[in-house]
């Protein structure tokens, strides 16, 4: 049965390290999407546990932190989570990360498309409208 998502995924080659109750792990994202992300790891973790991560993203600030994650499947080495609690600048953070991966993950398009899309990312709404 496939699973019906609400959210674009990004895949991703991030590395993250995890902690539970009485563990830590490490491991890489595969894929993340502003509600969770999917991990690799060679720690194995449980269904309906309770995790907190810290994801070394590609944006050169500090690791983008998740106070409070559920796991909600696994599959062999692999796991999905939801992600619960976040500070909120990183909240706004994973915000931008997904929106600008995005883009560069689509089908390639005409190059006057990827301009003016380019141009919709770098240009607040309000100074792009009506001009």
């Amino acid at each position: 049965m496939a699973q019906l998502r609400y959210c674009e995924r990004v895949h991703t080659h991030f590395p993250v390290v995890f902690s539970g109750e009485a563990y830590v792990g490490e491991g890489t994202v595969l894929n993340v999407s502003v509600p969770g992300c999917a991990v690799h790891s060679r720690k194995r973790v449980q269904p309906g546990s309770y995790l907190e991560m810290r994801m070394l993203v590609p944006d050169t600030t500090p690791p983008l932190r998740v106070g409070l994650a559920k796991v909600r499947w696994c599959d062999g080495r692999r796991f999905g989570v939801e992600f619960i609690q976040m500070p909120g600048e990183d909240q706004v953070r994973l915000g931008r990360l997904v929106k600008n991966v995005v883009p560069r993950a689509l089908p390639p398009r005409s190059s006057t498309w990827q301009v003016t899309h380019f141009l919709k990312i770098i240009t607040p709404a309000s100074e792009g409208e009506g001009g």
